[in-house]
């Protein structure tokens, strides 16, 4: 548990959340798109005319709903759905800019689920990267991910402008997109 009583694995999940959002600013496919990750996670990118859902599958079940929304200043996370319900990021959080160049860094703050949590990201080069999907050339973009309890996160995502993460390291763990995303 963490020191403010909430489990480990919603500290995780939370920052999961704004990490695979992340993803999105530049690869908002207007029809959509299926992802598979090597962690057995499918992400589905659904058109909504409020912007867009990104669904969360594991075995075939919804497990998480993400609602995005893009603007002049990128991509922002309005809200996440979970098996408890809906909850908004108030205010909406940016999780990606307009526009990624080496090192720029971003970040925000908002309330989520009764306390305050932050974002901050840098983009900190670009470099090759071969995964099951193909090789790539991607920006590599440290995240970090705080809550006001104290619980923190660390990633390292590999973005290709156009497709999304195609690669991620948190901890020891290594998750990578399987293949080229397919049509909802």
């Amino acid at each position: 548990m963490e020191r403010s009583g909430r489990p480990q694995g919603f500290r995780c999940l939370l920052a999961l959340v704004v990490l695979l959002s992340l993803a999105l600013g530049q690869v908002l496919p207007q029809a959509g798109g299926r992802y598979r990750y090597s962690d057995g996670v499918v992400q589905e990118l659904v058109p909504t005319p409020e912007g867009f859902r990104l669904r969360y599958l594991r075995e075939g079940r919804v497990f998480r709903e993400d609602r995005l929304k893009g603007g002049s200043e990128g991509l922002v996370l309005l809200g996440v759905g979970l098996p408890e319900g809906y909850f908004p990021f108030t205010p909406p959080l940016l999780v990606y800019p307009s526009r990624l160049e080496v090192g720029l860094a971003w970040g925000g703050s908002a309330q989520f689920r009764g306390q305050r949590v932050a974002l901050s990201a840098r983009v900190e080069g670009i470099e090759g990267v071969r995964v099951k999907a193909g090789a790539f050339n991607a920006y590599r973009v440290r995240v970090a991910f705080t809550t006001e309890r104290g619980g923190t996160d660390l990633k390292e995502l590999f973005l290709v402008p156009g497709l999304g993460v195609v690669a991620y390291r948190t901890g020891g763990s290594w998750v990578e997109l399987l293949r080229l995303p397919e049509a909802p």
